[in-house]
């Protein structure tokens, strides 16, 4: 067999720029092609060739370079590229951010009752649906409040704060009370347009484009079917609010007062996503083109030979791990119906009006009030009694979100990831879990004991790696530490288990209260009041034991306690400070009883091992003082 001639050729991948490209092309020119062509002055047509080969080679460089850097959210510098990128980490960029301002509404009650045992009278108490439109005098800027508004819920994290109104001058009763709720409003202004769809198509969508777009409010079709948004298409649940009442959940019904909703998951075959676009908003929807609703083709026994439109006729393929039904895990696709799109527009700089200046109401909801039918005349007194203001000025409107805001925002949704995988994460989880459904004031996580396994040979524990105790307490009316009732554990379960991990057990339990006393005694200066001096002390402590600054486990530092007291004008100094268990059940207190001088150690009193918080419960009357003398 004849020798065959090597015909491979040495090329460099490591020339990109127009000099070094040239170079290369010369030098391979004059390594294989001596005899062909040896001119290579900068006017031959051989050079001219070599030249605009490099310039080509250079440009595409550029170009390489140049996408390989905008596929990296770090470097990339066209915003569309921007916004493809942060949506595959998971963060959707704001196209314009509403103001956010406190707004209280105000309702007349009448008073029911005779004597000293008159009281409003809770019948007449108003509910407000959500999407209540309100405008400021300063501008035109309309808000919006987008949360139900009940009067008859009173809590501590939703409260109703009720007055006397109008008095009766013959009796001294009273006729009306005022009552108040503070509700949260945006600036934004609801916008609607429809949408024609024809067959149903495989991932349908289409632009909203608008002036200061802030977001999607609702979609809505021919048939009154609602469209519900979600992250990605793939979850097909999202959670929905229902009141607590007897007959959807006679134990949780209970304490109906202090959580007045049920957080239920419910399962959604019409959904769609948004994305944030250089033009506006672009809304997708799901995959699934089948005539039967999801719901309708679950994995029962009759629908196994079910054919689909995909033509397989088994159950030998993928399927949704959640929910075991046999179409598309995306959602369905909207066909020959008309899709009703209300968008929320407005915010930016100008919606950050003064405060006293939100009056005017220009739409609101009452219409599942259930007011009294005895009288129509007081029942329009009521309603027509409605007024809003804002005691506050509205703050955080802006303009579209920079570019470099996008990117920061961008990376970080891609570390949270949207889970809760570190017990900091649950924490976080169990405080946003929304107040409606109930809220817990104070959250602790330890890893789970109860299954450690213990011979009686040796006492080493094998803990339990996937549970873990979330100790919690709540609040009552007057923010005292008190348990969680049932209601709200049952929430926070259904709240959680979207957030959990795969493998995680979550254990709830209550936390045990400490009630603590304080005493101190102080050196006054010379040349001021003592009596002022000490009521400045024992206010200072009062800020010092504040029950939102403190913790489950957290120590009390005495040295702190030092340092409250010599910040207070004309302390000259702290002496004798004693931390006292008060544990009298009969007077109001926790009855836990907890040895301070045993916890006590180096100037610090540590809690139980079993989690526990110290609390000042009536700082008025616990927290005492006295003015020492040399």
């Amino acid at each position: 067999m004849a020798n065959q001639k090597n015909t491979s050729k040495d090329v460099k991948y490591i020339d990109r720029d127009f000099d070094s490209l040239k170079k290369g092309l010369i030098e391979f020119t004059k390594a294989y092609y001596p005899n062909t062509y040896n001119d290579f002055n900068e006017a031959s047509p051989g050079m001219m060739f070599i030249e605009l080969t490099a310039y080509v080679g250079d440009v595409l460089n550029y170009y390489i370079d140049s996408q390989f850097k905008e596929s990296m959210i770090v470097h990339a510098t066209e915003k569309r590229n921007i916004y493809s990128i942060a949506a595959s980490m998971g963060y959707k960029p704001k196209l314009t951010a509403p103001s956010v301002v406190d707004i209280d509404i105000y309702q007349l009650m009448p008073s029911v009752g005779v004597g000293t045992a008159v009281t409003p009278n809770l019948n007449y108490a108003v509910k407000i649906e959500s999407g209540m439109r309100v405008r400021s005098t300063s501008g035109g800027q309309e808000f919006i409040i987008q949360n139900k508004t009940d009067f008859a819920i009173n809590n501590i994290f939703d409260p109703t704060a009720i007055s006397v109104y109008d008095i009766d001058q013959n009796t001294g009763v009273p006729n009306y009370y005022l009552a108040k709720k503070t509700v949260k409003a945006i600036s934004a202004q609801p916008k609607t347009t429809q949408i024609v769809v024809q067959e149903a198509t495989k991932y349908f969508k289409f632009v909203i484009e608008d002036v200061d777009l802030i977001g999607i409010d609702s979609i809505v079709d021919a048939d009154n079917n609602v469209w519900y948004e979600v992250p990605y298409l793939a979850q097909d649940t999202v959670f929905e609010q229902v009141q607590n009442t007897a007959f959807n959940d006679p134990d949780a019904a209970t304490y109906s007062e202090e959580t007045p909703y049920l957080l239920k998951l419910k399962r959604i075959p019409r959904r769609f996503i948004t994305r944030v676009t250089e033009s506006g908003i672009e809304i997708q929807f799901g995959a699934g083109v089948s005539t039967s609703p999801d719901e309708e083709l679950l994995a029962t026994p009759e629908n196994i030979g079910l054919t689909l439109p995909t033509g397989k006729d088994n159950i030998d393929f993928s399927i949704d791990p959640i929910s075991p039904i046999i179409t598309s895990t995306y959602g369905i696709a909207p066909s020959y119906t008309t899709l009703t799109v209300t968008y929320l527009v407005g915010g930016g700089i100008k919606s950050n009006v003064p405060s006293n200046t939100i009056s005017e109401i220009i739409a609101i909801d009452t219409t599942n009030s259930n007011l009294p039918t005895t009288s129509t005349i007081l029942n329009t007194i009521v309603l027509n009694s409605i007024a809003i203001n804002n005691p506050t000025a509205a703050s955080g409107g802006a303009g579209e979100e920079p570019v470099l805001q996008v990117k920061q925002n961008a990376l970080a949704q891609l570390a949270s990831q949207n889970r809760a995988v570190t017990k900091e994460d649950y924490i976080v989880r169990a405080y946003a879990m929304p107040n409606k459904f109930g809220s817990v004031a104070k959250v602790y996580i330890t890893p789970d004991e109860q299954n450690n396994i213990t011979t009686t040979n040796t006492t080493d524990t094998v803990a339990n790696p996937l549970a873990m105790n979330m100790y919690m307490l709540g609040y009552d009316l007057n923010k005292n530490l008190t348990t969680v009732n049932r209601a709200i554990k049952e929430n926070l379960k259904t709240y959680l288990s979207q957030y959990r991990m795969l493998t995680d057990s979550i254990n709830f339990r209550n936390a045990y209260v400490v009630n603590i006393g304080v005493n101190f005694d102080v050196i006054a200066l010379g040349n001021y009041n003592a009596n002022v001096v000490m009521l400045n002390c024992i206010e200072s402590i009062k800020s010092f034991f504040n029950i939102d600054k403190w913790q489950i486990s957290q120590p009390i530092y005495i040295s702190d306690i030092f340092s409250q007291l010599l910040k207070v004008e004309g302390v000259q100094s702290a002496t004798n400070i004693q931390i006292t268990n008060l544990n009298n059940a009969l007077s109001g207190y926790s009855p836990i009883s907890y040895n301070i001088i045993e916890a006590t150690r180096n100037g610090i009193i540590y809690p139980s091992l079993d989690p526990a918080i110290f609390e000042v419960k009536y700082p008025n009357i616990d927290i005492k003082g006295r003015i020492a003398t040399f």
